[in-house]
């Protein structure tokens, strides 16, 4: 009955999309309650958001990734993923979107610092981490400790470049990094980096300046990383690219910004001796139950995505619904002809941008095809190029699938929002019956005014001989 709901939920909306989810989902709603992320255990239990569990704060996902739930609903929507729980992704953004790509690098007390032109961007650039997921594309999983950018660096051959730290990294006051056998040379993969001429590092507005992704298999052979974070009087200091380096090559000096807390979120404010940030208070980071293991570094294998990248597609999970948790502020009945007409919208701007991405790479390597002199140059590049274009085509596929599941998710989440209130209603009832079962078993009464009496016991009657 429950999957009958939703597939007819899903036809109203136009929503005829097949195959991309998952099987696992943590079991919500049972008797032991929600599950602890303490442990290496798998979601296995086909639930979905169709019950009133997630309406109730001790079983929706706000019980476990706190505050951020409800602050970072307007902007995107949380589905559980298949290695870390619970974790978010942004709605309106393009097709091809990344992390850390709307920004730009300031110099602070903190060390290098990403000023993010998000309004998501105090969350997710200064806590937690950044996973890659093959059926998503980038989800972000919530942590606690704040820090200027959580990245791995690479510098060299004219190029630097940055990708999210994964959860399998975390990070231990007074020690710095928590690798725990990870390998950022080998383990973050080629395609998860944004490169950009190093000239070009201290732009204001980096995105203009990224070298198409495909690139990257060649420009990461020619890089070394250069990650380097330490933990210096109560700050994390992220070091990574050379300041100095840095100068020379852009003929620009890097004034070091101080580091401000604002009450905006709209932005990161850059001003001219300081960067604003927003900076939630220690009594809202204590409710996010799920930071301790992000902080110190999850154990699940920050590579399994990419194993599932070069899987067959017939074998990556299909045959089971997404898992995606209604929006925290919900929403009307959408209606299914605009959702129509922006889906294919997203699909003809990610389209365009491909198509321009191509134009790029074959420039490029029009121009790198045309400088070289020996044949042993010419044969040198030819495999470049081949393995670039092979990337390149990964990734366009990739984008394609992902966009699709993206799409199916914000659906699910926006008619999860919309049956909300009817849902809170059901379950505010159910409690109260629940509460009330308990107070009587304890020898109180409901009063008039839906409180409690305690029952006062007979005394006996007084002894008459």
């Amino acid at each position: 009955m429950r999957k009958l709901r939703l597939a007819t939920l899903a036809l109203c909306l136009g929503a005829v999309t097949t195959g991309a989810a998952y099987a696992q989902a943590p079991g919500y709603g049972t008797p032991q309650g929600p599950p602890s992320y303490d442990d290496d255990r798998r979601y296995d239990d086909d639930r979905r958001y169709d019950d009133n569990r997630y309406y109730d704060d001790q079983y929706s996902p706000r019980h476990e990734v706190g505050f951020f739930y409800d602050e970072l609903s307007p902007y995107g929507d949380w589905v559980m993923s298949h290695d870390y729980g619970w974790a978010w992704f942004p709605r309106d953004v393009h097709p091809y979107w990344r992390p850390y790509s709307d920004g730009r690098w300031v110099n602070t007390e903190y060390g290098w610092t990403w000023a993010s032109y998000e309004p998501f961007g105090w969350a997710t650039y200064h806590y937690g981490r950044w996973a890659w997921d093959p059926r998503y594309g980038w989800l972000w999983v919530p942590g606690t400790v704040w820090g200027p950018a959580w990245v791995s660096w690479q510098h060299g051959g004219g190029y630097v470049g940055w990708a999210p730290l994964p959860p399998s990294v975390g990070f231990e006051v007074g020690i710095g990094l928590r690798l725990g056998g990870f390998n950022l040379s080998i383990g973050i993969q080629p395609h998860h980096y944004r490169f950009v001429p190093e000239r070009s590092f201290l732009e204001p507005r980096l995105s203009g300046y990224m070298v198409p992704t495909a690139r990257n298999v060649t420009i990461i052979h020619n890089t070394t990383n250069i990650t380097n974070y330490t933990y210096i009087d109560n700050r994390v200091i992220n070091r990574g690219v050379d300041l100095g380096r840095i100068e020379r090559v852009t003929g620009r000096r890097a004034q070091r910004l101080h580091v401000a807390q604002t009450n905006s979120r709209a932005r990161t404010e850059v001003a001219q001796s300081e960067v604003r940030i927003y900076r939630p208070d220690k009594q809202k980071l204590d409710t996010v139950r799920v930071a301790s293991r992000t902080n110190a570094g999850r154990k699940a294998e920050a590579s399994s995505g990419d194993r599932d990248r070069d899987r067959p597609q017939a074998d990556r999970r299909n045959g089971s619904e997404i898992v995606v948790a209604p929006r925290a502020q919900r929403a009307p009945q959408p209606d299914s002809r605009q959702i129509e007409r922006q889906e294919r919208s997203e699909k003809q701007d990610l389209q365009r941008f491909q198509a321009d991405e191509k134009r790029k790479v074959e420039k490029l390597q029009q121009q790198e095809a045309a400088k070289a002199r020996a044949q042993g140059d010419r044969d040198q590049i030819t495999k470049r190029h081949q393995a670039e274009q092979q990337a390149l085509q990964q990734q366009q596929r990739d984008d394609a699938q992902q966009l699709e599941a993206r799409q199916k998710a914000k659906r699910q989440a926006a008619l999860a929002s919309s049956q909300g209130k009817k849902a809170t209603s059901e379950a505010d009832r159910k409690a109260a019956d629940q509460q009330r079962d308990k107070k009587k078993a304890k020898g109180q009464q409901p009063d008039d005014k839906g409180g409690t009496q305690n029952k006062k016991p007979t005394s006996p009657a007084p002894d008459q001989g």
